[in-house]
Parts: C-alpha cells; structure tokens; sequence
C-alpha cells in the first residue's frame, strides 16, 4: 500500500483564516494591509490588489455565522512553559514557540486594549528559525528574537490601532517587550498569568526606551533592558 500523504502545514492556513476573520472584524479595510502585496512585481501586484480589495467588500458582509466558525476552528495555543532554553530544549521548538507566542501575545494586547492587531504564527516560526540554535543568556537570545520577529512582521496593524492603552507606534515593542520579558522570568505555571500582566504593566512602564532600542535595532541595549527588568517581573 502507498504511505498516507503528509499533513499539511497547519500554521499558514491558520493565518490565512485570522487574516480574513480580522478583515471581518475590521470591515475589511485593514486586509490590504496584513497581506503582502507590494512584494509582488507588477502587474501581478496591481491585479492582486484589485482582488483583495473585492475580497474585503465581501469579507464585510460575512455573517456572524462565519465568524463563529472561524472563532471554533481557530482557537488559540497554549501559552508557553519555561524560559528561552527550555523551549529550545522541545521537539519541534520552532511551532511550540510559534504557538505559544501567539497566545502570550494575544493576551497582552487585550490588557492593552488592542485586540483587534493581527498576530502571524507562521511569521513567528520564522523568526525563531532564522536564529538557528539558541545561544548565550536568555536576555541576549530575547533580544535577538525581538528584532527577528520585528523583520518578520509578527504583529500587523499594531501602529494604526486608535483604542490602545498605549500610542499605535508604541504597541509593537510594547507587546513584544512584555512577551519576550514573561518569557525569562522565574515562574510557575501557577504564577503565568499574574506575571505575564506584571511583564505587561513593565513594559508599558519602560516603553520609550523599548521602542527607540527598536527602532535603532540595538541589539546590545535591549539585551540590558532585559537583563536588567527580567528579575522585576
């Protein structure tokens, strides 16, 4: 007998459904933004444009039938065990970061009163992947992660958000300073949701210096901030 075919990827159909449930709960206006057309040459951008932009039109009107199939599909990860390492230490590190990143993240960005920012697992993975095996302390390995998951736009829509506890241009490294400062903390899995509101409450306390290390792509200073506020959280 032929061996059964592999399982598809799952974490990029995931992200194909958050995306149209985010255009559903956005009106469609922001599906334009989370997909990646202008990387396309032209005409094929041009034409891909004019699609999505019908595809919204017909994304605003889906039901809140749809939505729900898409809430009950979808779900969310488990947030994750342990710190950097241990992760590291995982069968197939790259989708338990992916995931549980994405549930860290969700999380903080409803304390911040943004829920609606779109968050890519596959986006995630490949940040994770691009370090190769993780080396140094948690805080150097927090501060790569950062910036990689910055290149790989993890977080979309983040800097048009209106109804945030913090500015749209100060949510990205809010949320991402928070998550990767939960990630290094002494906790118990008793302990993950109060710490991970604590890292939250920290990070907005510490978010110009966050933002402007993100911004020059410091590497070196975020490593300090970590370093420095991981023992607080």
């Amino acid at each position: 007998m032929p061996s059964p075919s592999p399982l598809p990827d799952a974490m990029p159909l995931r992200d194909a459904l958050r995306g149209l449930r985010h255009a559903v709960r956005r009106g469609g206006a922001s599906l334009l933004e989370t997909m990646p057309v202008g990387s396309l040459p032209r005409p094929a951008a041009d034409l891909a444009g004019a699609v999505l932009r019908e595809v919204t039109g017909i994304a605003s009107g889906v039901t809140e039938v749809a939505a729900g199939l898409a809430r009950f599909a979808l779900g969310a990860g488990d947030a994750p065990r342990g710190s950097l390492h241990d992760l590291a230490a995982q069968q197939n590190a790259e989708d338990a970061f992916a995931i549980g990143l994405y549930a860290a993240l969700r999380a903080v960005l409803r304390r911040l009163n943004a829920p609606a920012v779109y968050i890519s697992e596959t986006a995630a993975r490949s940040a994770y992947l691009a370090l190769g095996p993780l080396c140094g302390s948690d805080a150097a390995t927090a501060a790569a992660l950062t910036l990689a998951l910055v290149d790989t736009r993890v977080l979309r829509g983040a800097a048009s958000e209106t109804a945030a506890t913090v500015p749209g241009p100060l949510l990205e490294p809010v949320a991402l300073f928070a998550v990767m400062l939960w990630l290094q903390s002494d906790r118990s899995e008793a302990e993950d949701e109060a710490t991970l509101i604590a890292a939250t409450d920290l990070a907005i306390a510490v978010a110009p210096e966050a933002a402007s290390a993100l911004q020059a792509r410091d590497a070196a200073r975020l490593e300090i901030l970590y370093a420095e506020f991981a023992a607080h959280v």
